[in-house]
């Protein structure tokens, strides 16, 4: 044993170095040739020992270990942790996480030790600490615990995680129970997908799962599945209908032809809502503050109605209106006479679409567009 004191300050800082580049543990009996090569090739103060002897260093690191101002902690004997997750370490975890989960979906302890180089003994606690910086979250399966990235992980990862990889593997929105499994890829699937649905990554539809991050997808196939029924209602309602009656069509086309409603209530707002724009855009829908019209075909009605109102009007008048408002005026009792649907709302709307028209059309016909 040496005289001199070890320089703590010279030992912390290879202690730091070696525990970022091992994930932030130092074990002693495979590290002390590299501990004690950097200590004494390092810039040592004048009333420090020189050399690094290894009871010497074992004696300073625990030493070190108590003191609450020094980054190292003593986990067992021989074994220490600088916490890592400062700017090196923390990239070191996350490029190996991220690999890892872009590998497999959930992993076991197992596999997380044999990632990181791990003593069988520093497992859990090293979980423990992914798990509390939120870099993993632990699935809880009976005696034994799973694992799959974390939220603090997935900012840092693309296309990287639960949401992600599930996303990947659906079909129109949903995944069948098989392929689930087969993702999963560890023994105790029914924990997993319990977990799954509890943390809400999937709705569970008997048999297959609705994946929440594929939602968008799923309502655009509930769009497109659904949109001739859609249509042939805008058919029938000559091409317009009332925002809150549009809206409760395409819910009970969905009930007539899925029984998903009601079993993800948690996202039944998203679903229709999503499939509501599907249709919008495949049905070529234009949606104003009230109501809700089939943009070409709605304007040929209003155009075929301005027409009749003008041919029937200039059949019916010995001499006709010298001014655009009188034109109007005498085909004040035309307009009242439409009637394309039992609600009041819906033909107000049509008859004033209809008058619009028929203003322009005698404007252009019969004033050359001069009028106003």
């Amino acid at each position: 044993m040496t005289l001199l004191p070890v320089d703590t300050d010279v030992l912390e800082d290879v202690c730091r170095d070696i525990a970022q580049n091992n994930y932030g543990f130092v074990y002693v009996s495979d590290q002390k040739g590299e501990i004690k090569s950097a200590y004494e090739n390092a810039d040592v103060g004048l009333v420090n020992a020189r050399s690094l002897s290894s009871s010497d260093m074992r004696k300073a690191l625990v030493e070190m270990s108590a003191d609450e101002f020094v980054d190292l902690e003593q986990l067992r004997d021989g074994i220490f942790y600088v916490d890592p997750f400062g700017v090196k370490g923390n990239m070191n975890i996350t490029r190996e996480l991220t690999n890892l989960f872009g590998q497999r979906l959930v992993v076991t302890g197992e596999t997380l030790r044999s990632r990181f180089s791990l003593a069988i003994d520093d497992m859990e606690f090293f979980a423990d600490e992914l798990a509390e910086r939120n870099y993993v979250r632990r699935i809880t399966a009976g005696k034994r615990d799973y694992y799959t990235i974390g939220p603090q992980l997935k900012e840092h990862a693309d296309d990287v995680g639960l949401d992600s990889r599930l996303e990947r593997e659906a079909s129109n929105g949903k995944i069948a129970h098989n392929d689930l499994e087969s993702v999963i890829d560890v023994d105790a699937t029914s924990d997993v997908i319990r977990y799954l649905d509890r943390e809400g990554y999937i709705v569970d539809l008997d048999g297959e799962y609705l994946v929440e991050e594929a939602i968008d997808e799923y309502a655009r196939y509930l769009g497109e599945e659904i949109a001739d029924a859609i249509e042939t209602e805008f058919e029938e309602s000559s091409y317009v209908l009332r925002i809150d009656e549009f809206e409760q069509i395409v819910k009970n086309e969905i009930d007539s032809q899925f029984d998903v409603l009601s079993q993800a209530r948690s996202v039944r707002r998203e679903i229709l809502e999503g499939t509501r724009n599907t249709l919008l855009d495949e049905l070529g829908l234009e949606e104003g503050r009230e109501m809700v019209e089939a943009t070409g075909p709605f304007e040929d009605i209003v155009e075929d109605h301005a027409r009749r109102v003008r041919t029937n009007l200039k059949a019916e008048e010995d001499q006709l209106p010298g001014t655009l408002p009188e034109w109007v005026e005498l085909a004040d009792d035309h307009f009242a006479e439409l009637q394309v649907s039992n609600s009041t709302a819906v033909n107000e709307y049509v008859r004033d679409a209809v008058r619009e028209r028929y203003r322009s059309l005698v404007n252009e016909e019969e004033f050359g567009g001069m009028a106003e």
